[in-house]
Protein backbone atom coordinates (compact mmCIF):
# COMPACT_ATOMS: atom_id res chain seq x y z
CA UNK A 1 0.00 0.00 0.00
CA UNK A 2 1.63 3.32 -0.76
CA UNK A 3 0.74 6.38 0.85
CA UNK A 4 0.82 10.31 -0.46
CA UNK A 5 4.87 11.85 -0.62
CA UNK A 6 5.89 14.30 -0.10
CA UNK A 7 3.22 16.42 2.46
CA UNK A 8 3.62 20.20 1.38
CA UNK A 9 2.47 23.11 4.74
CA UNK A 10 -0.79 22.75 3.93
CA UNK A 11 -1.26 19.19 3.06
CA UNK A 12 -0.40 18.82 7.14
CA UNK A 13 -2.22 21.98 8.04
CA UNK A 14 -5.45 20.30 6.51
CA UNK A 15 -5.11 16.75 7.92
CA UNK A 16 -4.67 18.70 11.76
CA UNK A 17 -8.06 20.17 10.95
CA UNK A 18 -9.47 17.33 9.91
CA UNK A 19 -8.69 15.17 12.44
CA UNK A 20 -9.70 18.10 15.46
CA UNK A 21 -12.96 18.40 13.96
CA UNK A 22 -12.85 21.79 11.94
CA UNK A 23 -13.20 23.20 7.87
CA UNK A 24 -10.58 22.87 5.67
CA UNK A 25 -8.61 25.69 3.92
CA UNK A 26 -8.38 24.94 0.14
CA UNK A 27 -5.63 27.64 -0.14
CA UNK A 28 -3.17 29.23 2.08
CA UNK A 29 -3.19 32.81 3.65
CA UNK A 30 -7.04 32.74 2.79
CA UNK A 31 -8.06 34.56 5.69
CA UNK A 32 -9.90 31.76 7.61
CA UNK A 33 -9.73 31.66 11.49
CA UNK A 34 -8.52 28.05 10.53
CA UNK A 35 -5.37 28.89 8.32
CA UNK A 36 -4.75 31.93 10.62
CA UNK A 37 -4.65 29.44 14.06
CA UNK A 38 -2.59 26.33 12.29
CA UNK A 39 -0.05 27.97 10.06
CA UNK A 40 1.68 29.72 13.21
CA UNK A 41 1.09 26.98 15.05
CA UNK A 42 3.06 25.05 11.94
CA UNK A 43 5.93 27.52 11.77
CA UNK A 44 6.67 27.39 15.20
CA UNK A 45 6.46 23.49 15.48
CA UNK A 46 8.74 23.00 12.39
CA UNK A 47 11.59 25.78 13.94
CA UNK A 48 11.35 23.55 17.75
CA UNK A 49 11.62 20.44 15.10
CA UNK A 50 14.38 21.31 13.83
CA UNK A 51 16.60 22.64 16.43
CA UNK A 52 15.68 19.39 18.21
CA UNK A 53 18.09 17.43 16.14
CA UNK A 54 21.21 17.48 13.80
CA UNK A 55 18.88 16.16 10.91
CA UNK A 56 20.88 15.82 7.89
CA UNK A 57 18.67 17.96 5.55
CA UNK A 58 18.93 21.09 7.58
CA UNK A 59 22.49 20.71 8.76
CA UNK A 60 25.36 22.64 7.04
CA UNK A 61 29.39 23.20 7.35
CA UNK A 62 30.85 26.50 6.34
CA UNK A 63 33.97 27.93 7.35
CA UNK A 64 33.31 31.52 9.04
CA UNK A 65 35.22 34.44 8.18
CA UNK A 66 37.13 37.36 10.62
CA UNK A 67 35.64 40.38 11.32
CA UNK A 68 38.14 43.18 10.93
CA UNK A 69 36.32 44.77 14.17
CA UNK A 70 37.83 43.10 17.52
CA UNK A 71 35.78 41.69 19.89
CA UNK A 72 33.97 44.22 22.57
CA UNK A 73 35.36 41.63 25.05
CA UNK A 74 39.45 42.08 25.28
CA UNK A 75 39.80 38.85 26.65
CA UNK A 76 38.83 37.70 23.35
CA UNK A 77 41.01 38.57 19.84
CA UNK A 78 38.93 37.64 16.56
CA UNK A 79 34.82 37.72 16.30
CA UNK A 80 33.35 35.51 13.71
CA UNK A 81 30.05 36.95 12.71
CA UNK A 82 27.17 33.88 12.32
CA UNK A 83 25.98 33.57 9.22
CA UNK A 84 22.35 34.87 9.34
CA UNK A 85 20.59 31.64 8.71
CA UNK A 86 22.11 29.84 11.78
CA UNK A 87 19.86 27.93 13.84
CA UNK A 88 21.98 26.58 16.82
CA UNK A 89 25.35 25.71 16.55
CA UNK A 90 26.52 22.06 17.04
CA UNK A 91 30.48 22.27 17.05
CA UNK A 92 33.17 24.57 16.18
CA UNK A 93 36.54 23.61 15.06
CA UNK A 94 39.97 25.26 14.54
CA UNK A 95 41.72 24.00 11.26
CA UNK A 96 45.35 24.25 10.39
CA UNK A 97 44.57 22.98 7.12
CA UNK A 98 42.22 20.97 5.59
CA UNK A 99 38.56 22.44 6.30
CA UNK A 100 37.04 18.93 5.52
CA UNK A 101 39.08 16.85 7.49
CA UNK A 102 37.16 15.36 10.34
CA UNK A 103 40.32 15.00 12.66
CA UNK A 104 40.83 18.88 13.55
CA UNK A 105 40.79 20.06 17.19
CA UNK A 106 37.24 20.92 18.44
CA UNK A 107 37.23 25.01 19.58
CA UNK A 108 36.38 25.43 23.34
CA UNK A 109 37.62 28.65 24.06
CA UNK A 110 34.94 30.92 22.63
CA UNK A 111 31.52 32.24 23.40
CA UNK A 112 28.81 33.77 21.32
CA UNK A 113 27.75 37.44 21.80
CA UNK A 114 26.61 40.58 20.09
CA UNK A 115 29.22 41.56 17.57
CA UNK A 116 29.28 45.91 16.10
CA UNK A 117 28.69 45.77 12.50
CA UNK A 118 30.51 49.08 12.06
CA UNK A 119 27.01 50.73 11.31
CA UNK A 120 26.22 52.51 14.45
CA UNK A 121 23.37 50.70 16.30
CA UNK A 122 24.04 47.58 14.46
CA UNK A 123 24.86 44.27 16.06
CA UNK A 124 25.16 40.65 14.85
CA UNK A 125 25.90 37.31 16.82
CA UNK A 126 29.31 35.95 16.25
CA UNK A 127 31.21 33.73 17.91
CA UNK A 128 34.50 35.72 19.98
CA UNK A 129 37.85 33.24 20.46
CA UNK A 130 41.09 33.55 21.14
CA UNK A 131 41.83 31.79 17.59
CA UNK A 132 45.38 33.74 17.63
CA UNK A 133 47.06 31.89 20.82
CA UNK A 134 44.36 32.83 23.64
CA UNK A 135 44.58 35.60 26.53
CA UNK A 136 46.40 38.02 26.32
CA UNK A 137 45.53 38.51 22.55
CA UNK A 138 49.14 38.51 21.10
CA UNK A 139 50.82 41.60 20.01
CA UNK A 140 51.00 42.58 17.31
CA UNK A 141 47.63 40.29 15.87
CA UNK A 142 48.79 37.33 14.43
CA UNK A 143 46.91 36.13 11.47
CA UNK A 144 43.49 34.50 12.49
CA UNK A 145 42.83 30.94 12.48
CA UNK A 146 40.37 29.25 9.74
CA UNK A 147 37.28 28.72 11.83
CA UNK A 148 34.86 25.98 10.73
CA UNK A 149 31.47 25.45 11.86
CA UNK A 150 28.53 22.83 11.82
CA UNK A 151 24.85 24.14 12.54
CA UNK A 152 21.06 23.89 12.01
CA UNK A 153 20.14 26.57 9.07
CA UNK A 154 16.83 27.75 8.20
CA UNK A 155 17.34 28.73 4.88
CA UNK A 156 17.93 24.64 3.89
CA UNK A 157 15.20 22.32 2.85
CA UNK A 158 12.89 22.72 6.47
CA UNK A 159 9.82 21.78 4.82
CA UNK A 160 8.58 18.35 4.57
CA UNK A 161 7.38 18.92 0.84
CA UNK A 162 11.44 18.00 0.50
CA UNK A 163 12.44 16.15 3.20
CA UNK A 164 11.76 14.67 6.35
CA UNK A 165 10.36 10.97 7.23
CA UNK A 166 6.71 9.53 8.46
CA UNK A 167 7.15 9.46 11.93
CA UNK A 168 8.62 13.15 11.69
CA UNK A 169 5.61 14.30 9.72
CA UNK A 170 3.36 12.50 12.19
CA UNK A 171 4.94 14.53 15.19
CA UNK A 172 4.65 17.43 13.38
CA UNK A 173 0.52 16.80 12.96
CA UNK A 174 0.26 16.85 16.57
CA UNK A 175 2.03 19.82 17.21
CA UNK A 176 0.11 21.45 14.93
CA UNK A 177 -3.21 19.61 15.94
CA UNK A 178 -2.14 20.99 19.57
CA UNK A 179 -2.34 24.42 18.39
CA UNK A 180 -5.19 23.76 16.74
CA UNK A 181 -6.93 22.96 20.11
CA UNK A 182 -5.65 25.76 22.18
CA UNK A 183 -6.52 28.13 19.42
CA UNK A 184 -10.29 27.44 18.01
CA UNK A 185 -11.59 25.02 20.43
CA UNK A 186 -10.70 26.91 24.14
CA UNK A 187 -9.84 22.66 24.81
CA UNK A 188 -6.37 23.12 26.91
CA UNK A 189 -6.34 19.16 27.95
CA UNK A 190 -6.70 18.25 24.36
CA UNK A 191 -3.97 20.53 23.91
CA UNK A 192 -1.59 19.21 25.75
CA UNK A 193 -2.47 15.98 25.43
CA UNK A 194 -1.51 16.29 21.48
CA UNK A 195 1.72 18.01 22.37
CA UNK A 196 2.26 15.03 23.99
CA UNK A 197 2.04 12.64 21.68
CA UNK A 198 4.24 15.20 19.00
CA UNK A 199 6.81 14.86 21.77
CA UNK A 200 6.36 11.20 21.77
CA UNK A 201 6.83 10.76 18.00
CA UNK A 202 9.60 12.91 17.31
CA UNK A 203 11.87 10.76 19.64
CA UNK A 204 10.86 8.28 17.85
CA UNK A 205 12.00 9.75 14.95
CA UNK A 206 15.01 10.77 16.12
CA UNK A 207 15.90 7.18 16.83
CA UNK A 208 15.13 6.24 12.94
CA UNK A 209 16.93 8.85 11.54
CA UNK A 210 19.80 7.70 13.32
CA UNK A 211 19.63 4.63 12.47
CA UNK A 212 20.84 5.64 8.98
CA UNK A 213 24.16 6.97 10.70
CA UNK A 214 27.43 4.97 10.15
CA UNK A 215 27.83 2.96 13.52
CA UNK A 216 30.32 4.35 16.05
CA UNK A 217 33.08 1.97 17.00
CA UNK A 218 32.81 0.70 20.50
CA UNK A 219 35.84 1.93 22.86
CA UNK A 220 37.22 -0.40 25.04
CA UNK A 221 38.75 1.35 28.25
CA UNK A 222 41.55 -0.32 29.34
CA UNK A 223 40.84 0.17 32.78
CA UNK A 224 37.20 -1.37 32.62
CA UNK A 225 39.19 -4.66 30.95
CA UNK A 226 41.26 -5.40 33.98
CA UNK A 227 38.25 -4.48 36.81
CA UNK A 228 36.69 -7.15 34.60
CA UNK A 229 39.52 -9.71 35.34
CA UNK A 230 39.25 -11.40 39.18
CA UNK A 231 42.42 -11.55 40.34
CA UNK A 232 43.32 -12.93 43.91
CA UNK A 233 43.65 -11.20 46.83
CA UNK A 234 46.75 -10.94 48.73
CA UNK A 235 47.12 -13.30 51.41
CA UNK A 236 47.48 -11.14 55.09
CA UNK A 237 50.57 -11.33 57.62
CA UNK A 238 53.87 -10.64 57.93
CA UNK A 239 55.61 -12.23 55.42
CA UNK A 240 53.50 -11.17 52.37
CA UNK A 241 53.81 -7.95 50.33
CA UNK A 242 50.45 -6.83 51.52
CA UNK A 243 51.08 -6.48 55.40
CA UNK A 244 51.81 -2.99 54.93
CA UNK A 245 54.65 -2.82 57.57
CA UNK A 246 58.36 -1.79 56.40
CA UNK A 247 59.38 -2.85 53.01
CA UNK A 248 56.81 -5.69 52.61
CA UNK A 249 59.54 -8.31 52.83
CA UNK A 250 60.21 -11.15 54.81
CA UNK A 251 61.79 -9.69 58.11
CA UNK A 252 65.74 -10.51 58.40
Amino acid sequence: MSYPWPLAKLDIIDHALSVTGNNLVAVANDGSDEWNTASPAYDDALAYMMESHSWGFVMLTIVLQPSPIPPQDTDFDTAYPLPPDCVHVVWIKINQNNPNTSNQPMLTNYKIAAHPTGVLGSYVSAIVTNAQGGPPPPNPPQAPAQITMYYASNAGALTDSTSGTPTLVLALRHFVASGIYQGLHEDQAAAERSWLAGEQYLQRARTRYDQQKPKRQFFNSRIGAVRRIRRPWPQSGINNWGSGSGSGGTPG
